[in-house]
């Protein structure tokens, strides 16, 4: 099953190719959640909260490898839409060999040294044990992540968004199903949580080998497709490798920002990974669009129908807006509701700082929008010199702020419930930077971009 995204109305093949990504990417959150809520609910509150001080780790080793291989696919899918079937076979071989030699290189180093960068962390001692128990099976088992992230990824060029998701869904099923009989049935603590979490993400991949094999001939290859190319992999790298850094650079912000809650004490870190989790499916449809968007951005390029391509970003962004504004009142007036629903019973105090993080974030993703949309067509065009910077400022912000909270409170200006509220604003704060930096290239391409379409006489009707 492929999909040509370049034809037919931009703003309704994004939408239309968005939603699986949307129940995909909620599924992911679900999947993601599950191991906090099952350990929470059939151990205790603290492996609730060890597992969720995880979760920047887990955003900086799994994100890079799905970052990387979505990067990988962006190459594909400019193939795809310029009907070079050889291109597709020869990039997807390569696309294999190089996140498996990525993804173990990466799982080596972040499996050795998981329990000094916990201690780093100031991860509270109370949980530290048991949050190593989690993050070194995610680790470990990251070849695993970058086998079923690859496959789905490659499948979406195509233009096929919705076989991934079944696969997503099915793994999402499967964790849940290992957490509950490796912790309830086997006696495992969140070490359970984190075993099943890999085993899901590896059986999925095996349902995607076995996909492809049957319904998706473009990709399949022989030992020829698999020919040393330096030209090809350099190409993939520049595409993959700066998405992958980019994300690693954006976690580490997010590392900042866990180090300063966790010096803040055990509840304000479950307030935060709550808050943190709630909004992350908020943000979800704004990631769906763009990933819908890299897809059509791609094909579009490859197509070489420039203001298509313009046209499609223009219309994401209105996309974008629209839900934020609705996320925002929904956030506002059930945002406190949902807390509890994730967290079960805890402290009142970390419902109230939770809810406030929720509310800070929701109403401030107007700034995420844009630099999600801009970011989406730059780097699907292998353009990522602003986006890289982006990152950068990102961080720059993002863990200022946060290094200024210790500060402010080493010198007894601030108190810890007063230092929270600085850290609900370091992410806005790094969307806001952040935007402001891609703004340029992102205008000087459409610019361009519209110079070749009147060049050539393309036209959107």
């Amino acid at each position: 099953m492929t999909n040509d995204l370049t034809k037919g109305s931009p703003i309704k093949q994004i939408f239309l190719f968005s939603i699986p990504y949307l129940i995909g990417n909620l599924f992911q959150q679900f999947y993601n959640i599950a191991d906090m809520v099952i350990v929470g609910r059939t151990l205790d509150a603290l492996a609730y909260t060890a597992v969720g001080a995880t979760s920047s780790l887990v955003w900086f080793a799994s994100g890079a490898i799905q970052s990387l291989t979505l990067g990988f696919s962006a190459l594909t899918a400019r193939y795809f839409g310029a009907n070079d079937e050889e291109g597709i076979k020869r990039s997807f071989a390569a696309s294999i060999k190089l996140s498996a030699i990525i993804s173990v290189l990466l799982a080596v180093v972040c499996t050795l040294f998981a329990r000094p960068i916990l201690e780093l962390l100031r991860t509270p001692d109370d949980i530290i044990d048991r949050s190593y128990a989690y993050i070194v099976w995610i680790f470990a088992g990251l070849v695993a992540t970058a086998l079923f992230n690859l496959l789905s990824n490659m499948i979406r060029a195509l233009g096929d968004s919705k076989t991934p998701l079944c696969f997503l869904i099915i793994a999402c099923l499967i964790n849940i199903v290992l957490d509950v009989v490796f912790i309830a049935f086997f006696g495992m603590d969140t070490d359970g949580a984190g075993l099943a979490t890999v085993l899901a993400q590896l059986i999925s991949g095996v349902f995607c080998i076995g996909y492809i094999k049957k319904r998706q001939p473009l990709l399949h290859f022989s030992e020829r497709h698999f020919k040393n190319d330096r030209t090809l992999d350099i190409q993939l790298l520049k595409v993959g490798m700066p998405m992958a850094f980019l994300n690693m650079v954006l976690s580490i912000g997010g590392i900042v920002m866990q180090f300063v809650t966790n010096g803040l004490g055990t509840l304000y870190v479950s307030a935060q990974t709550t808050g943190a989790k709630i909004v992350n499916f908020v943000t979800q449809p704004l990631l769906s669009f763009s990933s819908a968007l890299s897809v059509f951005t791609a094909q579009n390029y490859g197509a070489k129908k420039y203001l298509r391509l313009v046209d499609g970003g223009k219309k994401t962004l209105y996309l974008g807006f629209a839900w934020s504004t609705i996320a925002s009142v929904i956030m506002l007036l059930c945002g406190r509701f949902l807390v509890v629903l994730l967290a079960g019973e805890v402290a009142e105090t970390v419902v109230d700082n939770a809810q406030l993080y929720i509310v800070i974030s929701t109403l401030c993703s107007f700034f995420l929008t844009p630099l999600v949309v801009w970011k989406a067509v730059l780097q699907s065009i292998g353009r990522s010199t602003s986006a890289m910077i982006s990152g950068f400022t990102e961080i720059a912000a993002r863990a200022g702020l946060s290094l200024g909270v210790i500060a402010l409170m080493s010198a007894g200006l601030v108190s810890e419930g007063l230092g929270f509220v600085f850290i609900c604003f370091c992410d806005p704060f790094a969307w806001l930077i952040g935007m402001l930096t891609v703004l340029f290239e992102y205008t000087a391409t459409v610019k361009e971009f519209k110079r070749h379409a009147r060049a050539t006489g393309e036209s959107l009707g």
